[in-house]
């Protein structure tokens, strides 16, 4: 574990929180060289438009399933630095805001998901590295008897009890190398315009989805699921289906 990447005076830089970083500006920066000459500007745009989105939907998120937390500290509901996102709200909240900033800047949509494929599903990888790090999202425990020899992982939760757990953070950073190489061999189809980044999304939402069962954080649940997983669910559905909307359908010029 890493939860304290470096220190620099009065400045402390949290490793999950340089991950996350790095990642929205791999986004960033994918977006403006993907995008045509005269309109990186535009596509720089709609990419801090979806980032906004995330953080205020995630954040919403986060606080509305904590909500009893939350309304015994109402002035920790807008301290994101204290930590604390909804990744499927996020995930909703920068496609919308993504789909806003299409509109707003006359850009077509397909071609900026596209772009986005690739950062999206590294995000995921450097997310899982976060979790990792910082002790989030840690596995359920195990009984390291009964358990297959080698898989059990001996890590702390949130609160430093040591265990052995199911190793999902390192299954979460297992998944998103496989994901990230589905996208990567993906790039060059002859899928529609946007196919290739509500691909990237699915492949994100299902290891989110399957191993959200092996989660042993604790999470509000509904119908004794928790909500993480059913956020999982809802969004793999939609970018699963949106997916296959796209698939057959034609490429826009980036200027479109």
């Amino acid at each position: 574990m890493l939860p304290i990447l470096l220190r620099l005076g009065p400045v402390t830089l949290y490793t999950d929180a340089v991950l996350l970083n790095l990642g929205v500006l791999i986004g960033l920066g994918a977006l403006y060289l993907r995008a045509p000459e005269t309109a990186r500007s535009r596509w720089v745009d709609a990419g801090l438009v979806a980032l906004v989105g995330g953080l205020f939907f995630g954040r919403f998120g986060y606080v509305l399933v904590h909500a009893g937390y939350y309304a015994a500290e109402p002035g920790e509901a807008l301290a994101v630095w204290l930590g604390g996102l909804s990744w499927p709200a996020a995930a909703a909240g920068a496609t919308l805001g993504l789909i806003a900033a299409a509109r707003w800047r006359r850009l077509a949509l397909g071609p900026l998901l596209d772009a986005l494929a690739l950062p999206l599903a590294l995000f995921g990888l450097l997310a899982w590295g976060g979790c990792w790090a910082s002790s989030c999202a840690y596995g359920v425990e195990v009984d390291p008897a009964t358990f297959p020899a080698g898989l059990a992982h001996v890590a702390p939760d949130l609160y430093g009890l040591t265990a052995a757990r199911w190793p999902t953070q390192l299954a979460g950073l297992a998944w998103s190398l496989v994901a990230l190489a589905a996208v990567w061999a993906a790039r060059r189809s002859a899928w529609g315009s946007g196919a290739l980044g509500w691909f990237a999304l699915a492949q994100v939402a299902l290891g989110a989805f399957l191993l959200g069962f092996m989660r042993g954080d604790p999470a509000p649940t509904a119908g004794g699921l928790r909500l993480d997983v059913i956020g999982s669910a809802l969004v793999l559905a939609v970018a699963t289906g949106a997916w296959m909307l796209q698939l057959g359908r034609p490429k826009p010029t980036p200027q479109a």
